[in-house]
């Protein structure tokens, strides 16, 4: 790296090492800057921390989206990798990527995860808005936020803590003062039921494209709370298609901690629970909308003249991977795959194969 950043502790080659003794390790103005730089040299960070070391969802994300990895230095001083739990001889050998092919590559602690306490519910949702003085972005988290945790968001910012009051005329303002060059957000809030996560806005040849990345802590489990927010899910999205330009949308479920923290352990594999096709999709996918919704129990969403579909996939007890690998070959595998760019998103993933 070029310039010494205050958060980076050591180098050599490739390699960008930051350390950490804190409790959580959050998406700071400092962390963020690193990785951005990282990234634009076609560098990768590595984040080296203790074992009580938790990371933000938001922190998740950008660690991820920037090529990051976490390494977990034991009590016992053995190296583990915090987000795949693979025993590790040094620090750099994170960077291999190298697959885990027996039980003996993975650390036994990783293997050990703290019981959960609450239902995860993890969206990712596109939509479309006209590059216009009248545009206000962040209704898909307000939307929700209030369906699936009581509140709309309380905070945002370009950095966590999102200390900024909700205010989305604000937000959008940030935005469009950034354009054309894209603008990623930090957006947090609630207390029991808690939600955390980043909007992306980016300039496109039909307008703006606003990407909301969400981890709402909808309830304990088997609670009634968290038995509404699953139950709400189809309305919820049939109300984001009545007063936006949805492109597509995926929510799983998950268990977790309240705090939506995440412990270098093993975390509980998530379950598909619906997807969301926007009228851009239909339309570009050239899609049946009656028959898909009758072959699907799809949920007809949007405008009667440019419709959505919303497919409702399966719970936490029954998965819904098989039935989103259906409804993807229905639609065409390929098609999907080229017009959506949900091969990146789900199918690399190895979920959706």
């Amino acid at each position: 790296m070029s310039v010494r950043h205050p958060a980076l502790d050591a180098q050599a080659g490739g390699e960008l090492v930051t350390e950490t003794r804190a409790e959580i390790a959050y998406l700071s103005q400092s962390r963020a800057e690193l990785l951005v730089t990282a990234a634009n040299e076609g560098r990768r960070v590595i984040l080296v921390s203790d074992e009580v070391t938790r990371l933000t969802y938001p922190m998740q994300q950008v660690l991820q989206d920037m090529r990051g990895c976490w390494v977990v230095r034991e009590l016992g001083g053995t190296l583990r990798d915090g987000l795949g739990g693979r025993r590790l001889s040094k620090v750099s050998d994170v960077l291999d990527d190298a697959p885990i092919r027996d039980r003996d590559d993975v650390a036994v602690r990783y293997l050990r995860p703290a019981a959960p306490d609450t239902l995860q519910l993890i969206l990712s949702q596109s939509v479309r808005h006209k590059a216009a003085e009248t545009t206000l972005l962040g209704g898909t988290a307000e939307i929700f936020g209030e369906a699936l945790t009581g509140s709309a968001p309380t905070g945002w910012g370009p950095y966590e803590p999102a200390l900024r009051r909700w205010n989305r005329q604000e937000l959008t303002a940030v935005a469009r003062a950034r354009a054309p060059e894209d603008t990623t957000l930090v957006v947090s809030g609630g207390t029991e039921r808690r939600l955390n996560g980043t909007i992306q806005v980016s300039r496109t040849a039909d307008g703006l494209e606003e990407n909301t990345q969400l981890m709402l802590g909808v309830g304990a489990l088997h609670s009634e709370a968290a038995a509404r927010a699953m139950e709400s899910l189809p309305g919820t999205f049939a109300t984001l298609a009545a007063h936006h330009m949805p492109l597509f949308g995926l929510v799983m479920g998950r268990t977790g901690r309240q705090d939506l923290s995440l412990e270098p352990l093993l975390a509980p594999p998530p379950a598909v629970l619906g997807m969301l096709i926007g009228p851009p999709g239909v339309r570009q996918l050239d899609l049946d909308v009656p028959a898909l919704a009758e072959r699907f129990d799809a949920r007809v969403v949007g405008r009667p003249r440019i419709p959505g579909l919303y497919f409702p996939l399966g719970g936490l007890t029954e998965p819904g991977w098989d039935r989103l690998n259906a409804v993807i070959d229905a639609l065409g595998r390929d098609r999907v795959s080229r017009i959506l760019d949900l091969a990146g998103t789900w199918m690399e993933s190895g979920s959706a194969r």
